[in-house]
């Protein structure tokens, strides 16, 4: 995926797609957001407000991981722990981390699987190992906001 696909994905993905997203971006009409999304068209183009915005009322963040594949730099959520120590989130946190390995060793399993590698394949192996930064940044944060100040 790319930055101009993880934006079309976002809008398309949306229960109600651009019918239900332009109207709550401002967008007077459900044709300019699809036009400013399809990655085809060159006379629309999504703003980085605008694709702020998508992000925030969809809760999807494919756009700003995308951005931060293709820059290689790592975006996490900030955790919201509450001072007691019984928090569920760290466990569930390291508990994920098993499902990128798994992404990982997969990714690296099948680019592997005929001897060589092709720039895509090592895309591929560069976006899994991303999302496991992702994923390991998070782990931190999270266990840094545990500790006794």
């Amino acid at each position: 995926m790319n930055i101009l696909d993880a934006a079309y994905n976002t809008v398309h993905d949306y229960k109600g797609g651009a019918s239900a997203l332009a109207p709550r971006m401002g967008i007077k009409s459900p044709a300019v957001l699809n036009s400013k999304v399809n990655p085809n068209t060159h006379t629309h183009h999504i703003t980085l407000l605008e694709a702020v915005k998508l992000m925030e009322i969809t809760g999807d963040y494919r756009i700003l991981q995308e951005m931060c594949a293709r820059l290689g730099k790592v975006a996490i959520d900030l955790p919201d722990i509450p001072e007691s120590k019984r928090d569920t989130s760290l466990m569930d946190t390291f508990l994920y981390l098993a499902i990128h390995k798994g992404n990982v060793s997969k990714a690296f399993r099948e680019m592997m699987a005929d001897g060589r590698i092709t720039q895509g394949e090592a895309l591929d192996m560069s976006r899994v190992i991303h999302e496991m930064h992702v994923a390991l940044a998070k782990l931190d944060k999270q266990v840094q906001s545990c500790m006794n100040k």
